[in-house]
C-alpha cells in the first residue's frame, strides 16, 4: 500500500523536475525528514523543495517574530496595568491569564469579530439579571464581577495587541490573523510554487490563507482524506476535510484505504504498567524487518518511562518523537524543595532561616550523590537535635566540603535566586566527580536552559519580589517544557505521540491508553467564554477538538494492516477505566472484524511461607550477649508483642530511624517528666518530706521544666503552636506530681529512696544458667513505713489490666497483654533479689489521670508483697528467657502458645 508521502513526491516529480521555487508546507516539523528520504529514493541529485511548517510560513508572511511564553506573560501584566485601575498582584495574574490568552488565541486565528464577541458576552451576561429587582450594574456581586471581567478582557485583549505589534512581536493567533491581512502584499511579486500537503482542521486563519493561495493558481493542496469517513456524514473523523472538499473544485486526493484487510486486535489490561508489559509481548512477535514499520502510539505522555522499560532488549533501534514532560522527571521534585526553601524562609523563618524539612529534603535527595559523608552525617544531626529552624550562617559552616552549600545562601532579591541556581546547575554538569546516569544529565542541562531564560527576563520584570510568586512563574513554565530524546526517525521502533503521527503511515500500529477521556479527550474546557457563545461565534468547542482527534485516529489506522488497541480497564485518576468510543465506533461501523479480550498480568506467586528466622551461631552469640548484659521488662514485652521485632532490635541492633520532632512526640514528653522529677528530688532523696520542702519546687517549676525542655528537645522550638500545648502538658503533669506528693507530705511520714535507678541482678534459669536482669524503675517512695516502687506513664492505664487471678499468673510471661503486670513483676523481681524482705506495694502512677494516684499491682486483691512472690515469678520468667535462649524455637511472627496443664 502507498504511502501519502510516497505518492506526493511522486506526483511533484511528474510534474516538475526544478523545486527552487518550490515551498512544501506541512503541519509540523517532523515530516520534513521523512519527504527528504522520499526524494532521496525516488530522485537522485535533484534539488530538494524548501519545506516549512505551517508555522513558520505564518510567520514569513505575517513578518512578525513569535514571543515566547515567559515573554506573553510579562507584556501581557504591562498591558493589564494600563487598562485597571487597581489590578491583580502578579500572582493573582498568573492564575487566569493563560486561560484568557488562550481564548484571544482562539479569536484571532478564527477572525471573529473581537469587538462584537465581547459586547455579546458583556449583554449576556445582562440578560442573565431580567426578573431581579435591580437591573444596575453593581446591583449583584457577582453579576458585577462577570460584567467587569469581561469589560477589562476586551480592553486587554486590544491593548495587548497593540503592545505586542509595535515591538514586531505576535502569539500564535495573532500571527494568523495578521498574515491574513498581509497575504496580498505578501503574493505581490511572488513567484513562488506553493505545496500543502496533509493539513486538516484548519482554523479560520488557516482556510483564508489557504483558499486565497489556491485561488491564487501557483498552489497544489494535498488532502488525506479516505471514502470511510468523508461519505459517512456522521463520522467526525471527516468533519473538516467535507467543508473543505465542497469549496474546492479539485480535490487531491480520497483514498479508499480504510476498507483494505486489517486485523484488528482490542486488548483491555489494568493500569499502565499491565499496558506496558502488554506491549512487551506483541513487540516481540513483531519481526526485525518490521520494527521501523512499526509504530507504538502512547494516546497519554506519563506512560513513556513504563514502556522504555518493557521493550526488548532485542531490539537494538528505538526512536522516540514525543517529549517527556519535564515537570514529570524526578528532579523536578528536588527543584521544588530548593524553590519552597525559600519560599518557606519567607513564610516561616521570618526571612532569616530555614525549614528542616526542606533542608532534609535537599540533603536526601537521591539524584545527587556526595563521595563525602558531610551532608548525610549533617542531617542525622539535624534530626537528633531537633533543628526546626537553621540559620544560613548554621547550615554554611557544616557543609563546607558538600555540594549543596551554596544553595542555603540568602539570595539578595528573586533575580539573584535564580542566578544561584543557574550556576549551581553549571557548576554541577561540570563537576566530573557527581554521580548521576546519561538521563539526569539532560535533565540538568535542560533546567539550567530553562533558569537561564528565567533570569534573563526578570531582568527587565519588575513585579516579581517574593519567592512564592517566583515559584507560580518557574511552575507555570514548567509545565510547557518537554525534553526531546535523541534518535534516528528513519531506523528502528518509532515510539510516538498521537500528533507526532501526522502524515505517516506504519503497517503495524499499537495504540495505548485508548481510553474515554483520553482518545478524545472529551468535554475538558479550558476556555472562560461558554459553549454556547463559542457555538454560536464560530469558536471551537470540544466537538470539534474531538473531531481533531478522531481524524488523527483513522487516518493514522487507515494504510496500517495490523493493529493493537489497547486500553487501560481499572478506573484511576487518568480516566473512568472505559474503552473509547473509537473502539465501539470501529466495532459496529468499520466492517471490519475486531478480536476482543482482556489481558491479566501473569503472577507467578510464591508458595506461602511463615517468616521463620532460624537461630544461628551468630544469632546465638547476640542472644547470649543480650542475657548477659541486662534483659529488660520492654525486651520480654517486645518479644511476646512479636518475636521478629525483639530479633531486629536486640539480636540485629536496628534501632528505630531518627526523625526531627517538629512537634514533641510521646517518647520526648515522658523523658522529659522524667528528668524535670528527678532534678526535683536529687537533693531531697532518703529525707523525710515535709511541705516547707515541697513548696519551693512548685516555685522552681517553670525554670526546671524549661531546661529539662531545652536539654531533651535540643534546638527544637517549643515556646509556639503545638509544642507549647505540649510545653503546658508536661508542666502540669510535673505539677500533679509535686502537689500530690505536697500533700502527702502533709499528712504522712513521706520518704522518697530513689529516682531513675538503673537495677541489674543475677538471676538463675531453671536449667541452671545465670543471666542478668535489670532496668530502670522510676521512683521508690515510702508512705508510714510501707514502700512503693512507681513506674511513672504518661498514656493511658487500663486498672483491670493490674488486677490478676494467681492461678493465671502465667499468662503474664506468655501473653503480650499483660505488658504493665510483667514489667512490676520484675521490678519486684530486681527489688527482692537485693533487699531485705519486707512488704511492698508495687504501682503505676498515670500522669494523665492525677486524681487516681498511684495504681497499684494485685493479685488476689492483694496489693502488698514480700519475697514469697518470688515463687510465682521465678519458674514463669525462667520459662520465658529459656525460650528465647532456645536455639530450636526460631523467631516467628506469632509467638506458639503451649497451655500447660
Amino acid at each position: 500500500m502507498e504511502k501519502f508521502i510516497d505518492k506526493i513526491v511522486s506526483e511533484l516529480l511528474q510534474n516538475s523536475k526544478d523545486f527552487e521555487k518550490t515551498i512544501l508546507i506541512l503541519p509540523g516539523n517532523r515530516p520534513k525528514l521523512f519527504f527528504r528520504r522520499a526524494f532521496q529514493k525516488q530522485q537522485e541529485n535533484i534539488l530538494l523543495p524548501r519545506f516549512l511548517s505551517i508555522d513558520e510560513f505564518v510567520q514569513s508572511v505575517s513578518g512578525l517574530q513569535p514571543i515566547s511564553q515567559i515573554q506573553l506573560w510579562f507584556q501581557a501584566y504591562d498591558s493589564y496595568q494600563k487598562v485597571v485601575e487597581k489590578p491583580d498582584e502578579f500572582e493573582s495574574f498568573l492564575k487566569w491569564i493563560p486561560t484568557l490568552q488562550k481564548d484571544f488565541d482562539d479569536i484571532n486565528a478564527s477572525l471573529v469579530n473581537a469587538e462584537e464577541l465581547f459586547d455579546y458576552l458583556v449583554s449576556a451576561e445582562r440578560i442573565k439579571k431580567w426578573g431581579q429587582d435591580e437591573l444596575e450594574v453593581g446591583s449583584n456581586q457577582l453579576m458585577s464581577k462577570h460584567l467587569y471581567f469581561w469589560k477589562m478582557a476586551r480592553d486587554l485583549f486590544f491593548k495587548l495587541n497593540e503592545d505586542l505589534l509595535e515591538k514586531g512581536l505576535a502569539y500564535r493567533g495573532l500571527m494568523y490573523k495578521k498574515a491574513v491581512e498581509k497575504l496580498p502584499e505578501y503574493l505581490e511579486g511572488n513567484e513562488n510554487q506553493f505545496v500543502f500537503a496533509g493539513l486538516n482542521a484548519l482554523s479560520n486563519a488557516e482556510r483564508k490563507i489557504l483558499f486565497e493561495l489556491n485561488k491564487y493558481g501557483n498552489t497544489k493542496l494535498y488532502w488525506d482524506s479516505d471514502r470511510y469517513y468523508m461519505e459517512d456524514v456522521n463520522q467526525e473523523s471527516g468533519l473538516f476535510l467535507r467543508q473543505y472538499k465542497e469549496s474546492l473544485d479539485e480535490w487531491n486526493w480520497e483514498f479508499d484505504d480504510f476498507s483494505q484487510p486489517k486485523k484488528i486486535q482490542v486488548t483491555g489490561i489494568g493500569k499502565r504498567v499491565g499496558q506496558a508489559k502488554y506491549l512487551h509481548r506483541i513487540l516481540e512477535e513483531i519481526p526485525e524487518d518490521e520494527w521501523t514499520d512499526t509504530a507504538v502510539v502512547l494516546a497519554e505522555e506519563g506512560l513513556l518511562p513504563a514502556v522504555l522499560s518493557s521493550i526488548p532488549e532485542k531490539i537494538s533501534k528505538a526512536n522516540i518523537t514525543m517529549g517527556f514532560p519535564l515537570n514529570k522527571s524526578t528532579m523536578a521534585y528536588f527543584f521544588r524543595s530548593v524553590f519552597e526553601l525559600q519560599m518557606n524562609r519567607e513564610k516561616l523563618g521570618n526571612g532569616t532561616s530555614y525549614y528542616f524539612k526542606n533542608v532534609l529534603d535537599i540533603l536526601g535527595n537521591t539524584i545527587f550523590r556526595e563521595e563525602t559523608s558531610v551532608s548525610t552525617e549533617f542531617a542525622l544531626r539535624i534530626r537528633r537535635e531537633n533543628y526546626i529552624f537553621s540559620s544560613p550562617k548554621f547550615l554554611l559552616e557544616n557543609l563546607k566540603e558538600s555540594i549543596f552549600q551554596a544553595l542555603f545562601q540568602i539570595p539578595e532579591n528573586t533575580i539573584a535566586f535564580v542566578g544561584q541556581l543557574q550556576d549551581w546547575v553549571d557548576e554541577q554538569m561540570r563537576e566530573s566527580k557527581l554521580k548521576i546516569n546519561e538521563l539526569d544529565k539532560e535533565y540538568l542541562y535542560r533546567f539550567s536552559l530553562l533558569f537561564a531564560q528565567l533570569k534573563e527576563e526578570l531582568g527587565e520584570f519588575s513585579h516579581i519580589k517574593d519567592f512564592k510568586t517566583l515559584y507560580v512563574l518557574y511552575n507555570r513554565l514548567l509545565q510547557n517544557e518537554t525534553i526531546s530524546f535523541v534518535g534516528e526517525p528513519l531506523e528502528g521502533l518509532q515510539i510516538v505521540g498521537l500528533l507526532e503521527t501526522r502524515l505517516l503511515d506504519f503497517k503495524n500500529v499499537i495504540i495505548l491508553s485508548v481510553n474515554d477521556g483520553i482518545l478524545p479527550p472529551g468535554r475538558v474546557e479550558n476556555s472562560f467564554i461558554p459553549y454556547d457563545i463559542r457555538r454560536e461565534t464560530g469558536l471551537n468547542t470540544f466537538t470539534e477538538n474531538d473531531a481533531v482527534f478522531a481524524y488523527h485516529f483513522y487516518r493514522l489506522l487507515q494504510r496500517a494492516e495490523k493493529i493493537e488497541l489497547i486500553y487501560n480497564t481499572e478506573p484511576d485518576s487518568m480516566g473512568s477505566g472505559e474503552k473509547s468510543r473509537f473502539i465501539t465506533q470501529i466495532d459496529i461501523e468499520s466492517g471490519h472484524s475486531v478480536q476482543h479480550k482482556i489481558a491479566a498480568p501473569e503472577f507467578l506467586a510464591p508458595v506461602k511461607q511463615d517468616l521463620i528466622i532460624p537461630k544461628t551461631e551468630k544469632v546465638m552469640e547476640a542472644l547470649n550477649s543480650w542475657a548477659e548484659k541486662r534483659i529488660s521488662p520492654s525486651s520480654l514485652n517486645t518479644y511476646l508483642r512479636n518475636p521478629v521485632q525483639f530479633y531486629q532490635q536486640y539480636v540485629l541492633g536496628l534501632d528505630q530511624f531518627e526523625e526531627a520532632e517538629e512537634t514533641v512526640g510521646a517518647r520526648v514528653l515522658g523523658n522529659i517528666v522524667h528528668k524535670s522529677l528527678e532534678e526535683f528530688y536529687k537533693p531531697l532523696l532518703n529525707k523525710i518530706l515535709i511541705p516547707s520542702d515541697i513548696k519551693p519546687l512548685l516555685e522552681k517549676l517553670e525554670t526546671v521544666v524549661e531546661e529539662c525542655f531545652k536539654a531533651e528537645y535540643k534546638s527544637g522550638e517549643y515556646k509556639k503552636g503545638k509544642n507549647y500545648l505540649i510545653y503546658k502538658i508536661v508542666y502540669s503533669f510535673v505539677e500533679n506530681v509535686l502537689k500530690n506528693d505536697l500533700k502527702m507530705a502533709e499528712n504522712s511520714e513521706f520518704v522518697i529512696h530513689s529516682l531513675e535507678q538503673n537495677v541489674k541482678v543475677d538471676f538463675r534459669l531453671a536449667n541452671g544458667r545465670e543471666v542478668k536482669i535489670g532496668g530502670i524503675i522510676d521512683r521508690i517512695d515510702s508512705v508510714n513505713g510501707r514502700k512503693r516502687i512507681i513506674d511513672y506513664k504518661t498514656g493511658f492505664v487500663d486498672e483491670k489490666a493490674l488486677n490478676i487471678n494467681s492461678e493465671k499468673l502465667g499468662k503474664v510471661f506468655t501473653e503480650n497483654k499483660f505488658s504493665l503486670p510483667l514489667q512490676l513483676l520484675l521490678y519486684a523481681e530486681m527489688f527482692f533479689r537485693n533487699a531485705e524482705n519486707q512488704f511492698v506495694q508495687f504501682g503505676i502512677y498515670p500522669l494523665k489521670y492525677p486524681k487516681k494516684g498511684v495504681i497499684s499491682l494485685k493479685i488476689d486483691k492483694e496489693f502488698e508483697f514480700d519475697n514469697e512472690i518470688l515463687n510465682w515469678i521465678d519458674q514463669p520468667l525462667s520459662g520465658l528467657i529459656e525460650e528465647i535462649l532456645n536455639p530450636e524455637i526460631p523467631f516467628t511472627p506469632v509467638r506458639e502458645i503451649v497451655e500447660s496443664d
